[in-house]
């Protein structure tokens, strides 16, 4: 079997190819004419579905680049292994996406001393003072940040236009506005080489004015044309030490507690973006170091801090700041999802690491966040939001992560409450004013969605999970499911579906069927008992809707790993839940 070369190319959402490189037109025999083919079809029929399956991950966005091994056909008509790394890069002019193929010999090492290489590259801008910059000339993207300790710290991402009005207001000498605008000009027009110098106080911690030099130089490659560059203060040249400076903490490879605050502010007053702090806290850390010793935990903070940082990549910078406290900073929050996608991974991927490691402990991490400037004004009050939500999800269990949202724990905090007695009591208090608000907010003024009204029920009554199943035929139901990984609707589980008539029968006359204990429902229905079994359900109460009613359903109210008496309270008041998502759907 022969060999594809290492080669570049780029297709459309078709998979046609817009650009290919010589080698690759060798190999597939087409030097001498162009290749308005696809892809697809150069590909072995065997291994079709498994690229286009890589594809579509990459146009749902789900991952950054994706990597597969397929079988291409040769000009010989001979089906040679080819690695096939793709990337999403950007929108062409014309709205068309398109997507870069980098195709490899999976026996070719190349890739591996081109990583090795890389690494060594980055461990030397590592330890310069300067600051270091990309400009994606097809996208007109800026990206400014410094590497440290082998995290990439991100000083501002996005639009060139941005970082421009950003610079403008305030935080350029007068006199050297001009040069700026010169620098930002270069930069649009693609110039080879070039360099300036400008007098900012954008790069200083304590935000005084430094002279400065800006140098770039135009690369082109496999990804496009790029500016790369580095900006340098001449004042501190001549000194031991930078005025922009991030230190690592001692003990663990993330930054320490102040330099981690320190990029916290800077990130917040550095750009027009969104950012989000994470406040994370290890589960039972207290009970490894009491009964393993404090060996085995400070392997446990590394280790933990090794997997934050995998799950992170570029979109986020973690510190310690304190014990097993650590803080993430999100420089550029781009959707609610993509935050909740890696929270996550952080959570699932810590709790697997020591899942049945240590006897009799159960290392997980709680996490709390808040947003700037959506959810307040400055860092102190965006850390103080995050930090109590770290206690809300303490109070719940653990082993979760809680973002504020204003509609949900807006009437639960306020600047007095400085314990976390007084946030969990908040939380699972006031139920009869949390269901005074939902009826009006969502019932009769309808300004509450679903998700939310349905998120302030799960954290006021300490849920851990509630399903939705409605429809007119109940085996063709709509399935919504809510629990601390989010809100997933249009669910499909034939579990929740096609219930045993037994079960429906088993309702009382007020439409509900509580259980204490989950064995208390294996006798009313075998499918639906294992599968909330399966999902560690412990205590569930059910609301049937009635029969009168135009769709035929129910709703599940479950709590995980525990068994409890639910009180006439909340069977009451979950009752009245249920009835008011009935009367929703009407």
């Amino acid at each position: 079997m022969g060999k594809v070369p290492n080669s570049f190319a780029t297709i459309d959402s078709g998979m046609v190819f817009k650009t290919e490189d010589d080698s690759l037109r060798k190999f597939f025999g087409q030097e001498n004419k162009d290749m308005f083919v696809s892809f697809i079809n150069c590909i072995h029929p065997d291994d079709k579905d498994i690229f286009r399956g890589a594809l579509e991950e990459l146009k749902a966005k789900t991952m950054p680049k994706n990597i597969v091994m397929v079988r291409l056909i040769s000009s010989d008509k001979e089906y040679c292994w080819a690695v096939v790394t793709m990337s999403y890069k950007f929108h062409a002019l014309d709205g068309e996406e398109i997507f870069h193929l980098h195709i490899n010999d999976p026996d070719d090492d190349t890739e591996l001393k081109l990583k090795d290489d890389k690494n060594e590259y980055s461990t030397f801008l590592g330890m310069m003072n300067g600051i270091l910059f990309s400009y994606d000339v097809d996208s007109k993207q800026l990206s400014v940040f410094i590497l440290n300790g082998g995290q990439q710290l991100s000083l501002f991402s996005g639009p060139l236009e941005n970082w421009k009005e950003n610079m403008l207001d305030g935080k350029l000498d007068k006199e050297y506005e001009a040069s700026f605008l010169g620098f930002c000009r270069d930069l649009e027009m693609k110039r080879t080489s070039f360099s300036y110098s400008i007098r900012t106080s954008s790069f200083s911690n304590d935000n005084k004015m430094e002279q400065c030099t800006f140098k770039a130089q135009l690369v082109s490659g496999y990804n496009g044309e790029k500016i790369l560059g580095c900006i340098t203060s001449m004042e501190n040249q001549t000194t031991e030490h930078s005025n922009f400076e991030y230190t690592r903490d001692i003990g663990m490879p993330v930054l320490n507690k102040k330099s981690i605050t320190d990029y916290a502010k800077r990130a917040m007053t550095a750009s027009g973006n969104k950012v989000c702090l994470v406040v994370l806290d290890l589960d039972n850390f207290k009970v490894v170091n009491d009964t393993l010793g404090h060996m085995v935990g400070d392997e446990v903070l590394i280790r933990t801090a090794e997997i934050i940082k995998a799950a992170l990549g570029n979109l986020g910078v973690l510190g310690r700041i304190g014990g097993d406290e650590m803080m993430i900073v999100f420089p550029q929050v781009e959707s609610e999802t993509e935050l909740r996608n890696t929270m996550r991974t952080i959570r699932t991927n810590i709790e697997w690491e020591y899942k049945d490691k240590y006897k009799n402990v159960q290392v997980t991490c709680s996490m709390g966040a808040a947003v700037y400037p959506d959810n307040g004004k400055s860092y102190d009050e965006i850390f103080s939001l995050a930090d109590k939500m770290l206690y809300i999800a303490k109070s719940k269990g653990k082993n979760r992560y809680v973002i504020y949202v204003p509609e949900i724990h807006g009437t639960i905090l306020n600047p007095e409450q400085k314990s976390t007695e007084d946030v969990i009591k908040k939380v699972q208090g006031n139920k009869n004013g949390i269901m005074q608000q939902l009826v009006e907010q969502f019932l009769v003024r309808h300004t509450m969605t679903y998700e939310q009204m349905i998120t302030s029920v799960g954290n006021c009554f300490n849920l851990d999970e509630i399903v939705l199943v409605y429809g007119e035929r109940l085996a063709n139901s709509s399935i919504s499911i809510w629990n601390h990984d989010g809100y997933n609707s249009g669910v499909s589980d034939s579990a929740y579906s096609s219930p045993e008539p037994e079960f429906l029968e088993s309702f009382d006359n007020n439409n509900m069927l509580v259980i204490n204990a989950i064995s208390g429902l294996e006798g009313k229905t075998k499918v639906l008992y294992n599968k909330l079994k399966g999902n560690s359900v412990e205590s569930v109460l059910f609301y049937k809707f009635s029969e009168t009613s135009k769709y035929k359903g129910y709703m599940v109210f479950s709590k995980l790993s525990r068994r409890q008496m639910w009180s006439e309270q909340d069977k009451v008041l979950l009752a009245t839940v249920g009835k008011i998502v009935e009367l929703s759907l009407l």
